[in-house]
């Protein structure tokens, strides 16, 4: 349940960032982060921020959060029986 609230208020803040046109996450050029970011998978396809960064760490937290969320949560209905 901790997995699915940190990614629910991961999101809460980058839509306060993306809304702001301010982001911590300043990605260096020349680095394999920005070289991901810069991707035409995070620059057309998968866009629900405005800003690269934000897509890309979106990705990263959904992918590795969520399968957690989702086994925390089937461990959780399992042992309720």
């Amino acid at each position: 349940m901790y997995f699915l609230g940190g990614l629910i208020v991961l999101q809460i803040l980058f839509i306060a960032f993306d809304n702001a046109l301010w982001t911590p996450f300043k990605v260096k050029e020349e680095s394999l982060f920005a070289d991901f970011s810069e991707s035409k998978l995070f620059t057309e396809w998968f866009t629900p921020y405005k800003t690269q960064e934000h897509n890309l760490f979106t990705a990263i937290f959904t992918v590795t959060l969520l399968p957690a969320a989702f086994i925390g949560a089937v461990k959780d209905l399992v042992s309720r029986k």
